[in-house]
């Protein structure tokens, strides 16, 4: 028994990653009916992958292509959303692990500190990790171990840098790159830049070339099968595309918000409470040198929306900042941030106890959106053109948790267009709409607020079924008229 008690069992983080995802990723977790807002782009898109469309081509979302292949890996179970909440579950205990790691690394041995450590940054997690199956979650485990790896080096008094660390820092790189490639330069970007800093503080010139030419080795490394899938299908101006161009007008159309304040605010009370340790230690002086890097490229690059997703990867620095706290005896840092966490968590807590709320009645919708797909051909089913599902506001100022585009993944389905929702279409400069692709079936809801060539639907197609207007809102399935 007291083997099991162990703070270091690794049995803790698995318990904790299935409660956290249990209870907070309510967009996979099997307590919810909710889909979510952002996660059923990415499940549609991997769901899409298993049936033999392209990322891009077929489907287009801006993220990178490795968070659309983590979806696929997850449908690929063959259980719906459930095979994506189990390698949440996976994902997220590798976290929970690496990061009692990277806080015991701080607190000199203190398996209780770091235990409570890994805790306490549970909070923020909370708070950031919005509906789940953000692209930022299934970085944690990478940004970790080169965190970890990196701190290590530079506390340990073995100078030497081996070429296998800079190998396995470019490989995480390339993930996070094929991913989201702000964050790739934010994280690994800024901790390499750290180490490569501190080899020339110290004058360590020879270490520099090597360690460079592994980390590239790396980012090949786990280049070579993706741009492959994408050669060997035609389709990498598409790729480069929809991950590089496309995300730079998506982010040049955005306008800052006084809520984008915390975006800032945040990474640097975490990073301050770093560097202010550091400065105060001899021992952990240079770790300045990774930090600083990691905090300006998070200030230019983390974005102007106030989307708190975003700030997932700052998780493993914040756990480092509970380890020194609880090191130092910083009760007032710890009781401030902790407390401050607590309540911005209430739009969270809010979101869960709505998702406990909608449930029979988004049970009872889900089953009516079924019902109206299975009107259409099997064969055809994966062709069918979302004209306006989106999200349905059925609650004043309130997270509008009904995804009418969410029908799709509960079907098991994906769309026919390539733009599988009507706002993707303003960054186009020639979108393609339904009207130049004429497809022989077509859902649209007559709430929703686009409604363009609306006169156009309603005169070359037919009406065939249509669900009732409660719980929500009525989905109306059409069929092309014969010529």
């Amino acid at each position: 028994m007291k083997t099991f008690l162990r703070y270091d069992n690794p049995i803790w983080a698995l318990i904790g990653a299935v409660l956290f995802c249990l209870i907070y990723s309510w967009s996979t977790s099997p307590l919810y009916q909710v889909m979510g807002s952002d996660s059923p782009f990415f499940e549609l898109i991997g769901m899409g992958i298993t049936q033999g469309k392209v990322p891009y081509v077929d489907l287009f979302d801006h993220k990178g292509p490795l968070l659309f292949f983590i979806n696929a890996l997850g449908f690929s179970f063959g259980i719906g959303k459930t095979g994506l909440f189990l390698l949440q579950t996976v994902w997220m205990t590798a976290t929970f692990i690496l990061l009692y790691k990277l806080a015991l690394l701080f607190l000199s041995g203190d398996r209780r500190k770091a235990f409570f450590a890994v805790l306490l940054s549970a909070l923020p997690l909370i708070d950031f990790i919005t509906e789940g199956n953000q692209c930022e979650e299934w970085m944690l485990p990478f940004i970790c171990l080169c965190l970890l790896c990196s701190c290590r080096y530079v506390l340990s008094p073995d100078r030497k840098h081996s070429p296998s660390l800079s190998l396995m820092y470019g490989a995480a790189f390339a993930i996070l790159f094929y991913i989201r490639p702000n964050d790739a330069v934010m994280q690994i970007g800024g901790i390499y830049f750290g180490l490569f800093l501190i080899w020339i503080v110290r004058k360590e010139y020879r270490q520099i070339l090597p360690n460079i030419a592994a980390f590239l080795g790396g980012c090949i490394l786990v280049s070579i099968p993706l741009w492959w899938y994408f050669i060997a299908r035609d389709s990498v101006p598409d790729f480069l595309y929809g991950m590089i161009i496309h995300n730079l007008r998506y982010t040049g159309d955005a306008l800052f918000t006084w809520g984008g304040i915390g975006m800032i605010l945040i990474p640097a009370v975490c990073y301050g409470a770093i560097f202010l340790w550091t400065r105060k230690n001899d021992s952990g002086r240079e770790l300045a040198f990774i930090f600083i890097p990691i905090f300006v490229f998070t200030v230019i690059l983390v974005g102007k929306r106030d989307y708190y997703h975003y700030l997932i990867p700052t998780v493993p620095a914040l756990a480092i900042s509970f380890a020194l706290a609880l090191r130092s005896n910083w009760k007032a840092y710890l009781w401030t941030v902790c407390a401050l966490f607590a309540i911005f968590s209430f739009r969270q807590d809010k979101c869960i106890v709505r998702a406990v709320s909608m449930g029979p009645d988004l049970k009872e919708f889900y089953s009516r959106t079924d019902a109206l797909f299975e009107k259409v051909p099997q064969e055809q089913r994966n062709s069918i053109w979302n004209y306006n599902l989106w999200l349905y506001p059925c609650e004043d100022g309130g997270p509008h948790m009904v995804s009418l585009f969410g029908a799709f993944v509960h079907a098991g389905i994906t769309m026919g267009n390539r733009d599988m929702i009507w706002f993707q279409e303003e960054f186009w400069d020639e979108p393609v709409t339904f009207v130049d692709k004429r497809p022989e079936w077509l859902v649209m809801c007559p709430e929703e607020e686009y409604m363009e060539n609306v006169d156009y639907l309603y005169e070359n197609y037919d009406l065939v079924a249509s669900t009732p207007s409660e719980p929500y809102c009525e989905i109306r399935l059409y069929h092309l008229k014969e010529e």
